[in-house]
């Protein structure tokens, strides 16, 4: 099994970070694998036993568990243990048979994840999750009642075709490329292609070198995905749809500044979940998506 703790790419990141969430040599996260049906995957993990809750932090499309640790640092500040996993296709997670994967593996392995933690100690579970990490949170909710609550950064539903445009690296793909993918299955769903051809990778912070570490990681943003995977992603269903969701309360956090997916990426979606069950406003997050 290889570790963060032998690579050297992650720590290009700390120099873009503000100095409070940058790793540091001496609170580095403890480096653990899950073994999980046929993948190995990869955690990182800030404990903190007297922490009243833990939170999962869920990465995006053009992360991995130590990229988004600025966020986990930031709650270890504040007394929160945090865990990162590497989602099934990223950073250290292994898939040792190469199963071309469809993307309902990752809100089964979350939901499997979370009920594993749950069983170690019994703390209440809370996701954070960024860019389309918050739909991922969002879909582990409403599979799993044991979800205590749920922060997001974005709920960008990919069946709707402003999000798929909003998401996508151009037109011509979200409208005709993707589609196609779905008649063409036998054939295109082995395809990989790299991430920053199907998805805006040049925004996934609003500093021009900031993007390019992400996008030549080839662990995050600078890996490859195969079409079978990002298909399953398009028309994935959860299992209540917003209108019904009650399954836990929800924060949403807007990044004022997100070039990327904005909040009218995610209105129609939040609007449809109940007004009780969430919160939501404008604030600053730096980076903006991850």
């Amino acid at each position: 099994m290889k570790y963060y703790s032998e690579l050297s790419y992650w720590r290009r990141y700390n120099a873009f970070l503000p100095e409070d969430l940058q790793y540091r040599e001496d609170n580095l996260p403890c480096e653990e694998y899950w073994k999980w049906k046929d993948f190995d995957i990869h955690l990182d993990r800030m404990k903190n036993p007297s922490s009243p809750v833990k939170v999962i932090v869920i990465h995006g499309a053009g992360a991995n568990g130590r990229v988004i640790g600025l966020y986990g640092n930031f709650l270890y500040n504040q007394g929160y243990e945090y865990v990162a996993p590497d989602l099934i296709g990223y950073g250290l997670t292994k898939n040792p048979k190469k199963i071309n994967i469809n993307y309902s593996l990752w809100v089964d392995s979350l939901s499997d994840f979370l009920d594993a933690e749950l069983i170690k100690d019994n703390r209440p579970i809370v996701l954070l999750g960024l860019s389309v990490g918050g739909m991922l949170a969002y879909q582990v909710a409403a599979k799993n009642k044991n979800v205590k609550a749920i922060i997001v950064t974005t709920l960008a539903d990919p069946r709707s075709q402003k999000v798929r445009d909003d998401l996508a690296a151009n037109l011509l793909l979200s409208r005709i490329g993707l589609p196609l993918s779905n008649f063409f299955r036998l054939f295109s769903d082995s395809i990989k292609l790299p991430i920053k051809w199907v998805c805006k990778m040049d925004k996934i912070t609003n500093e021009v070198s900031f993007s390019k570490i992400f996008s030549n990681d080839k662990l995050a943003g600078g890996s490859k995905i195969k079409l079978r995977f990002l298909r399953t992603y398009l028309n994935f269903i959860p299992a209540i749809e917003p209108e019904n969701f009650t399954a836990a309360p929800v924060l949403f956090l807007q990044p004022e500044k997100d070039l990327w997916t904005t909040f009218q990426t995610s209105k129609p979606f939040l609007r449809e979940i109940k007004l009780s069950q969430k919160s939501s406003f404008s604030g600053k997050l730096w980076p903006c998506s991850l």
